[in-house]
C-alpha cells in the first residue's frame, strides 16, 4: 500500500512538472499591446523590449508616462537625433544612459520613438 502511494506520488510530481513547464513563457513577445507598434519589423520588436526593460517603469507600460512624461507620438515633437541626445546625455529628471544601454539600442530604441507620430 505504501509503495503505491509512493508511487502515485511520484506521478503526480512529474504530471505537475510537465504541467507547469508547459504553461511557462515559450519566449514569444506581445507586440500587440497599443496601436502604435503595429506592424512593427524585428527591429522594432528589439526596441520594443529595450523600452520594457529600461524606459518602462518611468515612461509607462503603453508609453503614457508615468514618473517622466509621455512618449505617445513624440515622434511628432522631437526627431530620432533628438532623441538619441536625450536617452544618451539626459534632460531635465532623466539621467543619462550612455553607460547603461549600448549605442546601437540607444539608435535601434529613439529609431522605433521617432517614428511614433
Amino acid at each position: 500500500m505504501i509503495s503505491k502511494l509512493k508511487y502515485g506520488s511520484v506521478i503526480g510530481v512529474l504530471l505537475g512538472v510537465l504541467l507547469l513547464s508547459a504553461c511557462g513563457n515559450s519566449g514569444a513577445v506581445d507586440t500587440t499591446n497599443n496601436n502604435s507598434t503595429e506592424g512593427m519589423s524585428v527591429q522594432n520588436g528589439d526596441a520594443e523590449m529595450i523600452y520594457k526593460k529600461k524606459c518602462m517603469s518611468c515612461h509607462g507600460t503603453d508609453l503614457q508616462g508615468r514618473r517622466g512624461p509621455s512618449l505617445q507620438n513624440i515622434g511628432s515633437r522631437l526627431t530620432e537625433e533628438e532623441i538619441v541626445d536625450v536617452v544618451t546625455n539626459g534632460r531635465n529628471e532623466m539621467p543619462k544612459f550612455e553607460k547603461n544601454i549600448s549605442a546601437e539600442d540607444i539608435q535601434s530604441v529613439s529609431k522605433w520613438l521617432s517614428e511614433l507620430k
